[in-house]
């Protein structure tokens, strides 16, 4: 499975956001200009296409392997993230030992309508052979056979919860009688035993020359930790013996 394909599974099993694939790109260009003569919007539908309103894209900047810390084979800048397919370049020779392989891409999101960029940011992914890592649903705890693929699906995790919880925040949704609480996401993002920092969100802060939202007031309210991942929702519980207010919280992953 491409890296491409990946990433559009990731972002799709999270449920918070509709994935157009490449192949309708020509389609999406058309309906573009459409609107910029009034016959369709963002919002509309026509002939059954229905509006797009962000475009995902990149470039891996890293992309390369070392053993027992020895650097034996590395490439850069290798080209778009919806380019041709990504090359697993092996150094030759490799003794035993311990496999790292690392991966980077420059990420951008951009809205359509505007093509004002919405995300810039760098996302990098480790992964070792012969040792354990967990990210969301996706948990290796042995010496993998294709160390490649594995930081290539770790990559495209972090990339989808980078874009999808900027436009749609971890939240409590609820409290239940015992306690426990139920959040909007599931095991494609969280898994058990992951903690996350509870946020209550305060003021808006805009700028009032230009309208743009710069942030808002966020006041540390406590910690909570994942219980139970399931595919669309996930359980979790206060850690400590003070409790807090938690429905409506903003949650945040605890900085590694």
């Amino acid at each position: 499975m491409g890296f491409r394909a990946m990433l559009e599974t990731a972002i799709t099993k999270s449920g918070k956001m509709s994935v157009i694939e490449r192949g309708q790109l020509d389609a999406l260009l058309n309906e573009q200009a459409l609107g910029q003569i009034g016959v369709t919007d963002a919002d509309g539908e026509i002939g059954g296409l229905t509006g797009v309103d962000y475009y995902v894209y990149g470039t891996i900047t890293n992309f390369g392997q070392s053993q027992s810390g020895l650097n034996v084979g590395t490439s850069s800048g290798v080209g778009s993230l919806f380019g041709g397919r990504i090359g697993q370049a092996v150094g030759s020779g490799l003794s035993a030992g311990n496999l790292e392989v690392q991966m980077g891409i420059d990420l951008k999101v951009s809205e359509v309508a505007s093509g004002r960029i919405i995300i810039a940011d760098t996302v990098n992914a480790t992964v070792k052979t012969g040792s354990a890592f967990s990210l969301g649903g996706i948990q290796q705890v042995s010496s993998s056979a294709d160390p490649f693929a594995d930081v290539q699906r770790v990559l495209a995790a972090k990339i989808s919860e980078a874009i999808v919880t900027t436009f749609v925040p971890i939240k409590v949704i609820q409290v239940q009688g015992d306690g426990t609480l139920i959040l909007n996401y599931g095991n494609v993002i969280l898994a058990p035993g992951q903690q996350l920092i509870a946020f209550e969100v305060g003021e808006t802060f805009v700028d009032p020359d230009t309208g743009e939202v710069l942030g808002s007031e966020e006041t540390e309210i406590g910690r909570v930790e994942i219980t139970r991942a399931e595919a669309r929702f996930s359980r979790a519980q206060i850690v400590g013996e003070e409790s807090f207010n938690a429905e409506g919280a903003t949650l945040r992953r605890v900085a590694d």
